[in-house]
């Protein structure tokens, strides 16, 4: 895994940020894997992950690509917001090649934080 400079070098806050973002990550990952119905069902769950995080908590190279994530994701609102969230709201208009490209960005975050 790529040592972004807070694994050897930070305080203990720091690291622990940086490996709750590469869990969640994961998870999300894990989501689009092995989750239930097709891409965009499992997107609302890996994105519901990852949306506690904030652009400044990933390294800079992979910022633009969460925020792009999180922009597609809920770019809709929900018409009955006490019963959906803007993600599902986003997830039921979306194609799903539109899914499989936000699909595609996740997993190239989590990569990039492997390597």
């Amino acid at each position: 895994m790529k040592d972004y400079g807070t694994r050897t070098t930070a305080d203990l806050i720091t690291r622990n940020q940086a490996e709750s973002v590469v869990e969640r990550v994961y998870l999300a990952v894990k989501y689009l894997c092995i989750g239930r119905g097709d891409v965009r069902k499992r997107l609302s769950e890996a994105i519901s992950t990852l949306l506690p995080l904030q652009p400044h908590e990933f390294p800079e190279e992979l910022q633009a690509d969460f925020e792009w994530i999180i922009k597609q994701s809920t770019k809709y609102n929900s018409q009955i917001p006490e019963y959906e969230g803007n993600i599902e709201a986003t997830m039921k208009r979306i194609r799903n090649s539109t899914g499989e490209k936000i699909a595609y960005r996740i997993f190239s975050i989590y990569y990039r934080t492997r390597v």
